[in-house]
């Protein structure tokens, strides 16, 4: 790996209640970044994150590990903190020095006593959040009820810039909020995805989630409230640009959402 200036490195902390799928979303970021050459399973204890006996052993993560990744000219540096109560003091280090965090919500459960917990502890530190919807292709999945569970526990400041086509055993991709294109997955468990128009299926959906993003977005500026109040068309372009202002000061935290790979 290169060395990169002090302004090319990012610490970005994964961050849950045990279970919701911290290590595997690591392990895939490794893998989409070209930094593992094949997806470790924490079932399988082959990851790069967990990798202490009783990890392996028990298919858990007792203490905070790093692993880094290239990407765009930047040097990511993952921490994979551990999601239960007893290794709170290791949840503690990685916010010390956590540029951003995510936060991943168990798509069949939602908002749980570590999800709070970890909001709480990131919200303190003022350091920007995304919220990660993981497991989408598990029994129970409900995307919808879990941005209910989420709003509920953190406010409107809380916006889905992605939804779910399908769930469960049907779930096979995205509908990306901000381009309105859908992206649909693959069956060999690569990632890969093809770019499709949105599904008439799902218009319902994305209208109600396009709706709820903008709402947050227009919140914290002005202008865009009264365009949104007069029903005014405001560009991906606009949207975009206000979402990154409003992620980086904690003002709006996005939603994203995916399978357990």
């Amino acid at each position: 790996m290169k060395q990169y200036p002090a302004d090319r490195i990012r610490n970005v902390g994964l961050f849950a209640h045990g279970g919701a799928g911290k290590t595997s979303l690591a392990e895939a970021l490794l893998f989409d970044a070209k930094a593992t050459t094949r997806l470790g399973r924490v079932e399988e204890g082959n990851t790069v994150t967990d990798y202490d006996p009783d990890e392996i052993k028990r298919h858990i993560s007792v203490s905070l590990a790093l692993a880094p990744i290239e990407w765009r000219d930047t040097k990511v540096n993952i921490l994979d903190a551990p999601g239960y109560a007893d290794f709170i003091g290791d949840v503690k280090s990685a916010l010390r020095v956590a540029d951003a965090a995510i936060i991943l919500v168990d798509a069949s459960a939602g908002v749980e006593v570590g999800t709070e917990q970890a909001w709480r502890l990131a919200e303190e530190r003022g350091i920007p959040r995304i919220i990660f919807v993981n497991k989408m292709d598990r029994e129970n999945a409900d995307f919808a009820q879990a941005v209910t569970s989420i709003r509920n526990a953190f406010g409107n400041s809380a916006a889905p810039v992605q939804f779910p086509i399908g769930a469960e055993k049907q779930f096979r991709g995205v509908v990306d909020l901000l381009t309105e294109q859908a992206y649909v997955y693959g069956d060999n468990g690569s990632g890969a995805f093809t770019t499709e128009p949105i599904p008439q299926n799902v218009k319902e959906d994305e209208e109600t989630f396009r709706r709820q993003l903008v709402e947050s977005i227009a919140e914290q500026d002005e202008e865009l409230m009264m365009r949104s109040l007069e029903d005014e068309e405001i560009s991906t372009e606009e949207l975009a640009s206000g979402l990154r202002q409003c992620v980086a000061v904690g003002q709006v935290v996005p939603i994203l959402s995916a399978q357990q790979r």
